[in-house]
């Protein structure tokens, strides 16, 4: 499925995954994997951002929630498992809601799975443009 993607923008999605990249593996200290969360944080908004772009740009109605976004993501075969995606939902809701080092380390080791299903989603976007 080719598109003509000009007007949906993911440099700031590359921009935060490279960071976020760097940050899981470079992070050593307690503080090194907060920022690491950090980025998961953003690029998670990010990404689910740029898959409801994407769709609104293929004629999809309006998105507005992450959930029915995975759900048309998959269907449009934007990403592999929407139910993969629901517990990165999960994971994001964790860090802005509760801080305890438990759950810290929990998140921050979901961190690669992320990042692989991530560059698998941009990789989907870029061959659409």
């Amino acid at each position: 499925m080719k598109l003509i993607l000009g007007k949906v923008d993911i440099s700031s999605l590359k921009k935060a995954f490279n960071q976020l990249q760097q940050a899981v593996k470079l992070a050593k200290s307690e503080l090194e994997r907060a920022g690491a969360i950090q980025c998961f944080e953003y690029s998670y908004e990010l990404a689910w951002k740029a898959l409801r772009n994407t769709l609104v740009a293929l004629g999809k109605e309006a998105l507005n929630n992450p959930r029915s976004v995975f759900r048309d993501a998959a269907a449009n075969h934007l990403i592999h498992n929407p139910e993969t995606w629901f517990t990165f939902i999960e994971f994001r809701n964790k860090t802005v809601h509760t801080y305890d080092e438990s759950v810290a380390r929990e998140i921050f080791g979901m961190l690669p799975k992320f990042c692989s299903e991530v560059d698998d989603m941009i990789k989907r976007l870029e061959d659409l443009q």
